[in-house]
């Protein structure tokens, strides 16, 4: 499947998409309802390629190219939605209803990779095993940095829907963080290149930066693990003050926009990883068991067990 059609500029149609009734779109539905993936796929393909861009023709084509390129496509894929939705809108259809269209391309798309990806690790398949050896963390965090990307970009554009069009996806940054543990290849601090000689501002950020994490690395809390997005976090927060010191106050209030956003929709798994590793993996494990009790938490014998929990729970673990 030829992902370049999905990259670089794309052409602007009077009309752009498709409209709902047409049997196109109704074919390509129909199988991908039926679990066709690759045919459906294919089909969103050939219309692409004829300058049809519709999100919806778009998630289809990108979750057949997914399934048939192998964990690693996630990157294309991410870039693929990146160029599509943050360079590209208004080439992107349908008329009339794209945003609702938006909303549930995406929650499919993600959706539907989040359960492969479950099911093959469930299963100890032989494809999860293949996952899990040959991954990189190089690899994955390239993943994780084009997905952080798609987020930003997501709440820029489309505040009020920002949780809802990126709920998915955190779940399947989580289960990559949890991949990356599992792989042979640990994360490791890469030493610093040799560099031809900056000027001061440019090593006092660095130097701040290198201190931040150091820091970090040495909290007690904190020593749990430097992951990824914890690094980021530091590098912005070593930039924001660096900026301020030299009243780029324009610079600076884009860095604080970036950094409170990370803040109001802080996720401690991303930034703790290790600490929740046991807690995501053992709900996993036992799924059936533990959604057993869904329907009970509007029990009133729940209800005071919940407050017990909150006031003991030693005595409450022992019951």
């Amino acid at each position: 499947m030829n992902i370049e059609l999905l990259q670089g500029s794309l052409p602007v149609a009077e009309h752009p998409g498709l409209d709902s009734t047409d049997p196109r779109f109704a074919d390509i539905a129909t199988l991908a309802q039926d679990g066709q993936h690759a045919e459906a796929a294919a089909l969103s393909e050939a219309l692409l390629a004829e300058g049809i861009y519709d999100i919806r023709l778009i998630c289809f084509f990108l979750y057949g190219y997914w399934l048939e390129n192998g964990l690693a496509s996630l990157l294309p894929v991410v870039d693929s939605l990146n160029n599509v939705l943050l360079d590209n809108w208004p080439a992107i259809g349908p008329e009339g209803n794209l945003n609702t269209s938006l909303e549930k391309s995406l929650d499919w798309l993600f959706r539907q990779i989040l359960k492969k990806l479950q099911y093959e690790e469930s299963k100890k398949s032989p494809l999860w095993q293949q996952w899990q050896t040959n991954a990189e963390v190089v690899e994955i965090d390239t993943i994780l940095a084009a997905g952080e990307q798609l987020s930003d970009g997501i709440t820029r554009q489309h505040p009020d829907k920002a949780a809802e069009l990126t709920a998915q996806w955190s779940k399947i940054e989580q289960w990559l963080i949890s991949l990356r543990q599992l792989t042979d290849s640990p994360l490791e601090q890469e030493p610093p290149e040799a560099a031809p000689e900056s000027d001061g501002a440019d090593q006092n950020l660095a130097d701040n930066a290198n201190q931040q994490v150091a820091q970090a690395q040495e909290s007690p809390m904190l020593s749990l693990e430097t992951s990824y997005h914890m690094a980021l976090l530091l590098k912005k927060l070593a930039a924001f003050e660096q900026v301020i010191a030299e009243n780029k106050f324009p610079q600076a209030a884009l860095l604080a926009e970036d950094i409170n956003h990370t803040l109001a929709t802080f996720d401690p798994k991303l930034y703790f990883p290790k600490l929740f590793e046991t807690f995501v993996r053992l709900q996993v494990i036992n799924f059936e068991a533990l959604t057993a009790y869904a329907d009970l938490q509007e029990d009133p014998q729940w209800q005071a067990m919940q407050e017990w929990l909150k006031v003991d729970l030693d005595s409450f673990i022992k019951q």
